[in-house]
């Protein structure tokens, strides 16, 4: 008798399981993980362009200095850069 309620168990276990209610759980999750994905890159994002700006500032500091400090190396480095691009970007 003890087998044949434990081979009846074991059959009645396995269909007890709500597929439908699982598949929604599922779905819940990556779209919450979805969402919170998307919101990390969105903070990545803003955070490299805060980089970015803050860099572009510490660059136009650090230009201007030299700038002052060296003017005609500064004006030489302009115009050999002018000319080298406008030999490159020379059309015939």
């Amino acid at each position: 008798m003890e087998r044949t309620t434990h081979r009846h168990n074991r059959h009645a276990h396995r269909n007890d399981f709500d597929l439908s209610a699982d598949l929604e759980k599922i779905k819940t999750a990556l779209a919450d993980a979805t969402y919170d994905v998307r919101g990390r890159a969105g903070e990545i994002f803003n955070e490299s362009i805060e980089n970015v700006k803050q860099k572009s500032t510490d660059i136009q500091g650090e230009m201007e200095t030299y700038v002052t400090e060296k003017p005609f190396k500064s004006l030489g480095i302009a115009v050999l850069s002018g000319f080298l691009l406008g030999f490159l970007f020379h059309k015939k």
